[in-house]
């Protein structure tokens, strides 16, 4: 019988429809609840699958948390609930409990950390700290308390108001970067030379009423310094304070103004004195801010001075296929590793020198439709340069949003290379060969 998404009415007779349910699930198999799957978290859900797991899929269907037939159809039970509403997944999670037990809650996005980590406490499963919740979702609290213990920071205020925002001018100056405290994908992150530039920022978060995936943004804004070095991301798990390290990713951005990302480098070459630098400096954030049986995406920026500091840290998977690159590069599943880190299980990671795999994102910010489909596939590739996918994320005359802005990513292309530059050169050049006609 083909699965179908269940609509949750909290009744007397969901729980005879979960029985029901019940017979996709395989016996003896852990079973894990995923919140609103989304970019990378579907290809954790698909590993899952692949590896034997029972998937219970939950979300509201609805705006950008719209998820395809085929990935309904491949878990053991999908169930159409209202995810931005804890009353409400509390009440379903009672209802399922009494039917399947439940090894996992895991977000599949940035803004579902905060009610997996709750779910998974209240299971008494493993989970991060609801108390650490804050410091990881919100990039103000997160500051602060880093701060307090002492951990390198640019330089920052939290802004509420228009009148504190000059106070924060005064202290930090420019330029300096407007952002607010609990987006995600560079929403409203804008990068501010001058005053008006900064009110036009600020006036945007402190004012708006954006809502992304059912959730609300807050009327509250970090004005921190502008640190100009050079930027990267570290994937990793932490599991009973025991923390892995998977990649150091170089990041690309379209400019330094709205820092949308165009490209990542995993295994990008630096040297051992600088990855120990970095993985130290982690270690300390980590400590303070307390991830734990979860995965972590942090995106630090190197100053003039050449020491790494924080933008932050977020509780989850890194997003952008950067897990992908990870498998790519390193011959490991680093989706594997995830799944264990949510399970309380401790791994470790075997010395694999690996290959240079990157992605380049089409991103065409002025493109609202366009006509034809590339044939970017025909580009002739030297015989050690192996492209290892392209993908176009919309179809020709589908409208294509304008916010956020990385929706105007029309696709990306992932290339394998053991030379650096080569590889640099190769996605640039597949990006200038994609010529989408409007």
């Amino acid at each position: 019988m083909e699965n179908e998404l269940l609509r949750y009415i909290d009744n007397a007779g969901f729980n005879a429809v979960l029985s029901k349910a019940a017979r996709r699930f395989a016996d003896h198999a852990k079973t894990v609840l995923i919140i609103e799957p989304y970019g990378s978290s579907i290809a954790l859900l698909l590993r899952g699958l692949e590896s034997g797991l029972n998937i219970i899929l939950l979300t509201a269907n609805s705006d950008l948390r719209k998820i395809s037939a085929t990935i309904i159809q491949s878990v053991q039970l999908a169930v159409e609930v209202d995810t931005a509403n804890e009353s409400v997944l509390f009440k379903l999670v009672d209802e399922l409990r009494t039917v399947f037990k439940i090894d996992a809650v895991i977000p599949g996005f940035e803004y579902f950390v905060p009610a997996a980590a709750r779910l998974a406490n209240y299971l008494g499963l493993p989970g991060i700290n609801a108390v650490n919740i804050p410091g990881l979702r919100n990039k103000a609290v997160m500051r602060t308390r880093l701060a307090s213990a002492g951990i390198a920071l640019p330089a920052f205020v939290v802004v509420n108001t228009a009148g504190e925002l000059q106070d924060a001018i005064r202290h930090v100056g420019f330029p300096a970067v407007c952002k607010p405290v609990d987006a995600a994908g560079s929403v409203h992150v804008r990068r501010v030379n001058n005053e008006i530039e900064a009110e036009q920022a600020a006036s945007c978060i402190l004012h708006g009423k954006h809502v992304l995936w059912g959730y609300q943004l807050a009327n509250q804004l970090l004005y921190e310094e502008y640190v100009s070095g050079k930027e990267y991301s570290v994937e990793g798990t932490v599991t009973n304070g025991n923390i892995l390290y998977f990649s150091i990713t170089e990041k690309f951005l379209a400019d330094q103004s709205e820092f949308v990302e165009i490209g990542h480098v995993v295994n990008t070459p630096i040297s051992a004195e600088l990855k120990r630098k970095i993985m130290d400096y982690l270690n300390d954030v980590i400590s303070v801010l307390q991830p734990d049986y979860c995965p972590f995406h942090a995106e630090i920026r190197m100053t003039r001075e050449g020491e790494p500091v924080l933008m932050e840290i977020a509780a989850r998977l890194a997003g952008d296929k950067i897990g992908d690159l990870i498998n790519i590069s390193y011959g490991i599943n680093y989706y594997d590793y995830i799944y264990a880190a949510y399970f309380g299980e401790v791994q470790s990671l075997p010395d694999i020198e690996g290959s240079i795999a990157g992605i380049r994102f089409f991103y065409r910010p002025q493109i609202s439709s366009f006509v034809n489909v590339p044939k970017i596939s025909m580009l002739p590739l030297d015989s050690d340069i192996s492209c290892e996918e392209i993908k176009l994320y919309y179809q020709p005359n589908q409208p294509i949003p304008a916010f956020p802005k990385p929706l105007r990513r029309l696709g990306h292309v992932i290339v394998k290379c053991a030379d650096y530059e080569r590889l640099l050169r190769t996605l640039n050049d597949i990006d200038q060969a994609a010529k989408f006609q409007v």
